[in-house]
């Protein structure tokens, strides 16, 4: 691949994946919302015991969610990254190695290289955001001074912010599965499902994460996250993530029993790019152990990589007078 278009390709398999950053709340029992596409109506009895069970297995589903989620508030691993795409000659595989730290208060950094190259460093000090571009020449730096919650309802519609919030930390927790559930959400019956499937098949959460833009989980029979769809109002869907091979990220102070699982393999499929992203972690753990405090202080960056030009982007929610 021609230096320069990698981090593009990246960017655009990953378009429209980012969540809000939502608070750590107690979950209570999700509300249900019956699915109007289905086409066999149930009973009052039957739909009564069936919505009964499954809020209560959701509500269980949606608490350990969080309990493992608050386990995992420091986090690193390195990955490797396979995308997938097609162009004018034809289909394309091609694969890289990342490192991905996260801490406290949105602070976090995600670094990809290649053959010992950087090609990508994106990362948030939780105030600031930033994207440095390394992988073509003149390398650059795009600074997001403030960070903005109302800007993800619009990172779907190809903002100038999208590139940095579609590999923000916050994005990476979302993508895979660590970030909290709020508790305001629904359950939805899968309209394709199998009538005498169980429930975590037949059901998935919903909720709006930003306007206009429903997110759903599903969950497998251990009660862990297997797949995130982003979808519009149109129903649509705009990404979808499938998880897999979770495995005990090793914590700190917590006996063995209590380390917080992470899905290992994370398969992201785009439609606005019409492709795929394989992520495999490889050895995460719940601590910080080659983290550095200089990872989230874009001064010490910009000494270290040495970007040949800098832009400072205003939130795209404030201009317009916005406020």
């Amino acid at each position: 691949m021609a230096r320069g278009e990698w981090a593009g390709l990246l960017v655009g398999l990953l378009a429209g994946f980012l969540f809000v950053p939502i608070a750590c709340l107690t979950a209570c029992a999700p509300k249900v919302a019956v699915n109007a596409d289905q086409s066999e109506t149930p009973t009052p009895q039957q739909l009564r015991m069936e919505l009964s069970d499954a809020e209560a297995l959701f509500a269980d589903f949606v608490t350990r969610h969080n309990i493992r989620v608050g386990r995992l508030e420091t986090f690193e691993s390195r990955a490797s990254l396979e995308l997938r795409y097609s162009d004018a000659d034809g289909s394309h595989v091609d694969q890289c190695e990342a490192d991905i730290f996260l801490a406290s208060g949105g602070r976090g950094a995600l670094r990809a290289t290649k053959v010992g190259t950087n090609l990508l460093w994106v990362g948030s000090d939780g105030v600031r955001g930033w994207i440095f571009r390394l992988d073509k020449d003149p390398t650059s730096l795009t600074i997001f001074d403030t960070i903005d919650e109302r800007v993800w309802g619009q990172s779907l519609e190809g903002i100038g912010a999208s590139e940095f919030t579609l590999l923000a930390p916050s994005s990476v927790r979302a993508l895979a599965a660590m970030q909290p559930l709020p508790t305001d959400i629904a359950l939805m019956a899968i309209a394709d499902a199998a009538a005498n499937a169980p429930l975590y098949q037949r059901f998935e959460l919903v909720y709006q994460p930003f306007p206009k833009i429903d997110a759903r989980m599903r969950f497998g029979a251990d009660g862990l996250p297997t797949m995130i769809r982003v979808i519009d109002k149109s129903g649509a869907v705009l990404l979808q993530a499938n998880l897999s091979e979770y495995e005990p990220a090793q914590a700190a102070n917590l006996a063995q029993g209590g380390w917080p699982k992470v899905a290992r393999k994370i398969e992201v499929q785009s439609t606005r790019s019409k492709g795929d992203a394989r992520i495999y972690l490889d050895a995460p753990i719940a601590m910080g152990k080659r983290m550095k405090p200089r990872f989230f202080v874009l001064e010490e960056l910009i000494a270290q990589l040495h970007p040949d030009s800098v832009e400072h982007v205003i939130s795209p929610a404030m201009v317009g007078g916005e406020k």
